[in-house]
């Protein structure tokens, strides 16, 4: 029996691991291990999952923080149907997978590299700053699965970062209480560099003391800074309100990787429109006649 493992390691991507039958998936903080869940609730060598002939054998290996299953603490248990389980405070999903669903989640995945080479191709057929923003925020909100969003950018006016581009969410009212949790996620993707991605906003203990995340009903986040070489030129964010699919170390490269192609062509787009705004410089030809005319 084939089956599947989410692990929704807090401040991080989803982790998925594909078992097939006669697996054994040793899992903990050490890095040895099949999958390792850098938390500090974790134990070096946690638990083990085990494929054997009656369904998923479930072992803890004398964890600190013990390993749990539909709530219930567990020294070993042989898993044949889903079951929602924890280490430490991590939790994790587990289901045995059908044919059909083996072979829905393959497709699922070149779907996604494709729809996301799809939309890198597109941002080089866009010629204006404005479109460029505008398409890579759409790009996100697809790839990501996500209702709605924001641009933050710096354009290089020395006025700082400002909104270029928003979908589903008024500019005018990020200021406000309801988007406080947002804007903590911005701040810290620009002072880390790095991506944020929260699958479950109210589990993240930076995020769900924010009054604001529980008034605007946050459940999914993704934050991705625009990066050129030392410099931030601003930041793709998107969140939603339904439940839906988690945010997997699958997603997050390949929404990385297209971050990385979009602030590459918003960065030269944005040198070619500021030159295109400088006043016309003087001819070389023209300095030197004049001087010549002066001289003679």
């Amino acid at each position: 029996m084939q089956a599947r493992l989410i692990a929704y390691p807090p401040d991080h991507a989803a982790v998925v691991r594909s078992l097939r039958p006669g697996d054994a998936l040793s899992i903990g903080r050490a890095p040895d291990c099949d999958l390792v869940i850098a938390h500090p609730s974790i134990s070096r060598r946690h638990a083990e999952l085990r494929g054997e002939a009656d369904g998923w054998r479930l072992r803890d290996l004398g964890s600190k923080n013990g390993s749990f299953a539909d709530g219930l603490a567990v020294d070993e248990l042989v898993m044949t149907e889903p079951y929602w389980l924890r280490f430490g405070d991590v939790h994790c999903e587990f289901a045995p997978l059908g044919a059909a669903e083996i072979a829905a989640g393959e497709q699922g995945q070149s779907l996604r590299r494709a729809a996301a080479t799809a939309h890198t191709m597109r941002l080089q057929g866009l010629t204006r700053l404005d479109d460029l923003l505008d398409g890579s925020l759409r790009a996100v909100l697809d790839l990501a699965q996500c209702e709605r969003g924001f641009v933050l950018f710096e354009a290089g006016d020395g006025d700082g970062y400002k909104v270029h581009s928003s979908l589903a969410l008024d500019p005018g009212r990020l200021g406000a209480r309801e988007f406080s949790g947002s804007v903590g996620a911005v701040r810290k993707a620009l002072q880390q560099r790095r991506a944020v991605v929260a699958n479950d906003v109210r589990s993240e203990a930076w995020l769900a003391t924010r009054a604001s995340v529980v008034a605007a009903g946050i459940n999914t986040l993704v934050c991705l800074p625009l990066l050129d070489g030392e410099q931030t030129l601003g930041v793709l964010y998107a969140d939603r309100v339904r439940p839906g699919p988690a945010i997997t170390t699958l997603d997050l490269e390949l929404l990385e990787a297209f971050a990385e192609g979009a602030a590459v062509w918003i960065a030269v787009r944005r040198t070619s429109e500021w030159l295109d705004a400088q006043p016309a410089a003087p001819q070389w030809e023209r300095i030197v006649a004049a001087q010549f005319g002066e001289a003679g």
